[in-house]
């Protein structure tokens, strides 16, 4: 669970769990060349009392990467499965390059915390 974010980064429930699953099924129809955008997947994965939407998918994606499922790709053109070596480096890389990005920020946001540290521009 995230602070500032609990509600939406909380352990996914027991319904949430079912629609790994139906998710997995749906991903297996991906390739590179056939990529399924986040909003296709929460409209397919749509259920009466669930409160599903793009950061619970998130939350399931990370639980697929997490408990190496499936070797999961997320791209701006939507997510696919591949066990090709260079598409798994390239997420890698996008990973921990977003993880960097935040680090930053808390850096940042740190320095305000501590008068010593100067600005950088």
């Amino acid at each position: 669970m995230i602070t500032n974010f609990e509600e939406i980064t909380k352990e996914l429930s027991e319904t949430e769990k079912l629609l790994l699953e139906p998710l997995i099924e749906i991903l297996e129809k991906t390739n590179k060349e056939k990529p399924i955008l986040s909003r296709e997947l929460e409209s397919e994965l749509k259920l009466v009392d669930v409160k599903f939407g793009g950061a619970r998918l998130r939350k399931l994606t990370n639980f697929i990467r997490c408990n190496r499922i499936i070797p999961l790709i997320a791209t701006s053109k939507g997510y696919y499965i591949s066990n090709n070596r260079e598409d798994i480096e390239t997420e890698i890389k996008s990973l921990r390059e977003r993880a960097n990005s935040i680090n930053n920020a808390a850096d940042g946001l740190e320095s305000f915390l501590n008068p010593q540290m100067k600005m950088q521009l």
